[in-house]
């Protein structure tokens, strides 16, 4: 049995290897900051992405969008992420910028956006419109309702989660499974437990993680 991490963060490749030896084939790992864009790019055995996560809006200075676009149009196995909108950070106002730049590109290039929306679903689902025809977005740690649910059922878009909360919300064929490690699980290696205490039907995501990847 195979089982998906449809988001982490950085971790020692060491971890990653582990973690495919417990059939944990498929993990996509994000970058959080410029400074990691280089580390994440280097990683083998992964799917990986590049982005600037709300919390460090701060550090998206200069060229940082030509750099970011140079290195995915360089870089075509590359994705977004993590991007989105963090109400319990500072400047919102320029959250909302650096998240639509990339998003932006995201659907540009046809690349997978991986969400971050914390307390901001009623900012973000305005900004999400132009988008939800085209381009494949992945929230993960997914904290919506059933409206969110139902605004972005027309979408290419999957919800990720780390527990039980939210299932009941998302159809069977949109859910997805992550370990958000090192912040949400200390590592992908704990995924296989994570699937049988949630009862989780592996093949399940498995083909819905396919029909992400490949824009179904």
């Amino acid at each position: 049995m195979s089982y998906i991490d449809a988001h982490c963060h950085l971790l020692k490749e060491s971890e990653f290897q582990d973690a495919h030896l417990v059939g944990v084939e498929r993990i996509l790992v994000n970058s959080a900051r410029p400074s990691e864009w280089d580390k994440v790019e280097s990683l083998t055995g992964v799917i990986p992405s590049i982005g600037i996560h709300p919390w460090y809006v701060g550090e998206a200075t200069g060229d940082w969008a030509q750099r970011m676009e140079k290195i995915l149009v360089e870089n075509p196995e590359l994705e977004v992420g993590e991007i989105g909108l963090d109400k319990l950070k500072p400047d919102l106002a320029r959250q909302k910028q650096v998240f639509l730049t990339q998003l932006k590109l995201a659907q540009k290039y046809g690349r997978v956006a991986s969400i971050h929306c914390v307390r901001a679903w009623g900012e973000m689902m305005p900004l999400l419109r132009p988008f939800k025809k085209d381009t494949r977005m992945l929230f993960h740690g997914f904290s919506g309702d059933k409206v969110v649910v139902g605004f972005l059922a027309d979408s290419q878009s999957y919800f990720s989660v780390h527990n039980g909360t939210k299932i009941p919300l998302i159809p069977a064929d949109k859910l997805l499974i992550e370990s958000d490690a090192p912040d949400g699980m200390d590592s992908p290696v704990a995924l296989p437990f994570l699937y049988q205490q949630l009862g989780i039907n592996a093949e399940q995501i498995e083909a819905n993680f396919e029909r992400l990847m490949n824009g179904r």
